[in-house]
């Protein structure tokens, strides 16, 4: 599992549930703009073939916690492409740009992700907490 070192914490969460441990949840660097680094990304991918390990899942960031970044979606989706990940998206914070004319650029490629995340509450002004999954494959 691979995730930007600047994405919000509750990323390393997966290593644990999933039972696949600390150690395979893989921090990608970011670039000084807090964009995680798609040389990085496809190094660390290919460093784990080599070693025989299975990569299955990225996670791209729509709006990191501390700077606001937003991961270049679409060429992560090029890489999962290529090495069969899962590519989900992180827009609890910056799902809400979708609705605008002027930042929905800024998720450029979701529509690739298999799966994304999406918080209302945030930066829409809802006053409840509410969450989304959205999943691209029906089960």
């Amino acid at each position: 599992m691979f995730v930007s070192e600047d994405a919000h914490y509750s990323n390393m969460r997966p290593g644990i549930c999933l039972g696949i441990g600390m150690n395979n949840v893989v921090a990608i660097k970011s670039d000084k703009n807090g964009r995680m680094c798609l040389m990085d990304l496809r190094s660390r991918i290919e460093e784990a073939v080599e070693k025989g390990r299975k990569p299955f899942l990225v996670v791209a960031t729509a709006g990191t916690t501390v700077l606001g970044a937003f991961d270049p979606i679409e060429e992560i989706s090029e890489i999962c492409e290529e090495f069969k990940c899962w590519l989900h998206v992180d827009a609890a914070w910056g799902g809400a740009a979708l609705i605008s004319e002027r930042h929905k650029s800024l998720l450029k490629g979701v529509e690739k992700a298999d799966s994304v995340t999406w918080n209302p509450h945030k930066l829409m002004g809802v006053i409840l907490q509410c969450s989304a999954l959205l999943v691209k494959h029906k089960v």
